[in-house]
């Protein structure tokens, strides 16, 4: 009797000591199938469009230049950093246009990044208040469109690295408020500004809309700044990634948890309201920001636990990964920092995945793939979705485009994701093949640091960007 309680403890024991994917699974092998589970990694690796940023700013007051350095930008991406926010301060050229060399340099800039493997978040301003003489003007409304139509074949040229662009252009910072030519309507109390779109600003969003590819979107201060123009009915999945307007108008708060109402982001008789708002809106936006105080007012609003359940809430893609720094140092004391870095934007994690040992050529062959997404949001712009088969012996590539079958940007992190694919082998010849999964870049298709990396051990490939499934087929005449 007592060997059996102890035969009985000790089946216990290892059943609890068995690793997490074993006890999910829900695909198994068998004499025709393959099944395969991954083991998750904690790792913070660079992936695209998504993270904490580096904010720099080539261009700066009056006729100060600090262009990217490549070298620096590399170490960046060493670090696990895939994005830069691009600061042009254009002060010098408020009273007439962007000179040729100027825009040059803004190209030559762009081009840097792009050797770097980094995409941009854009912004254009006039106006640092922080700078040698203090607060300075922003520009009037036709210099304002002047200087867009300019820029509009450099946005276009460069569109590959850029992830989105934050408005600009009216006020301090560029943050559409504080505007010394009235660019939108003044609602000042004290830190909380609230200022609101008026005709002028509608008409600078609606040229960065025009001049912008459509494959892009345009990030604002406010989200009542966008339901004024739009409505107060949150973007459905229907109108998402349309190139309708609605569907590309963004979000960026550089106050968050500064406040109650992050320093005015809110209204503050709406604040839930506005909260429920963005919930949905970002599942097909991305939403970005930095934090911007840390002192007594945002004492209640930083610490881990507020900042985990917000930029849950919100689905934030990035942040400024310098300020505020007294934030930044409140969440690595608090132990929530490493968690951020890991979760802002999207994380896929394979969970396992289930196909055929053989296919007949000419055919096709079904693919099981659970995943989750571990992140605070997902992917924004689009992404294609591959299967690749690559022959055991000669290395030769066959890729299957499958992203009519799913949508990675679909991929939201309100759940697991469950996909049975369907793989066309038509062209491609007998043999064996490895399978692997690629997420590229439609526009950046052979660079693999703009595919996107899953967060599993041992799938990565650096050299191709593609991820491993761990599993072979048989391809037979």
């Amino acid at each position: 009797m007592t060997r059996v309680l102890i035969f009985i403890l000790l089946l216990l024991l290892l059943n609890a000591c068995l690793p997490a994917t074993t006890q999910e699974t829900l695909i198994t092998s068998s004499e025709t199938t393959t099944a395969v589970q991954y083991a998750s990694t904690d790792e913070n690796f660079a992936n695209p469009e998504r993270g904490f940023y580096k904010q720099l700013a080539p261009f700066w007051f009056d006729q100060q230049q600090d262009p990217l350095e490549l070298n620096e930008l590399l170490g960046l991406r060493r670090q696990g950093v895939s994005m830069l926010r691009i600061y042009f301060l254009i002060d010098e050229f408020i009273d007439g246009p962007i000179s040729e060399d100027a825009l040059r340099q803004m190209a030559d800039n762009f081009a840097t990044a792009r050797k770097a493997g980094l995409k941009t978040i854009v912004r254009f301003a006039y106006n640092f208040p922080e700078g040698p003489n203090g607060q300075r003007p922003d520009a009037p409304l036709e210099i304002v469109l002047m200087h867009i139509d300019q820029l509009a074949p450099l946005l276009r040229n460069n569109a590959d690295v850029i992830a989105y662009m934050e408005a600009g252009f009216v006020g301090a910072w560029g943050e559409w408020h504080t505007s010394t030519n009235n660019l939108v309507n003044e609602r000042t109390n004290d830190f909380d500004n609230r200022p609101s779109i008026n005709n002028a600003s509608r008409q600078i969003l609606s040229k960065l809309l025009f001049t912008l590819p459509q494959s892009r979107m345009v990030a604002i201060r406010r989200p009542l700044n966008k339901r004024t123009v739009f409505g107060d009915a949150p973007l459905t999945q229907a109108e998402a990634f349309s190139a309708m307007d609605k569907a590309r108008v963004a979000h960026h708060n550089d106050c968050f948890l500064a406040s109650e109402t992050d320093a005015g982001t809110y209204p503050g008789d709406s604040i839930e309201a506005e909260k429920r708002y963005l919930n949905q809106e970002n599942k097909y936006l991305p939403q970005g920001g930095e934090t911007c105080r840390n002192d007594g007012i945002a004492e209640p609003y930083v610490p881990c636990n507020n900042a985990l359940k917000e930029l849950t809430r919100m689905r934030y893609s990035n942040l400024n990964m310098d300020f505020h720094p007294g934030v930044n140092r409140r969440w690595q004391f608090g132990g929530c920092l490493e968690t951020i870095k890991l979760r802002l934007g999207y994380r896929f994690r394979l969970l396992e995945a289930g196909l055929a040992k053989q296919a007949q050529a000419e055919t096709s062959f079904n693919l099981a793939l659970r995943l989750k997404n571990e992140g605070f949001g997902g992917l924004y712009n689009r992404r294609l979705f591959e299967v690749v088969l690559r022959h055991s012996q000669t290395g030769q590539t066959y890729s299957v485009d499958i992203t009519n079958q799913s949508d990675p940007r679909l991929w939201l992190p309100d759940g697991e994701v469950s996909l049975n694919l369907n793989v066309s082998l038509a062209s491609v010849p007998a043999g064996q093949y490895e399978v692997l999964l690629h997420l590229p870049d439609p526009e950046l298709y052979s660079r693999s640091e703009y595919a996107v990396r899953l967060a599993n051990k041992d799938v990565w490939e650096e050299d191709t960007g593609m991820n491993n499934l761990l599993a072979s087929i048989q391809i037979t005449n």
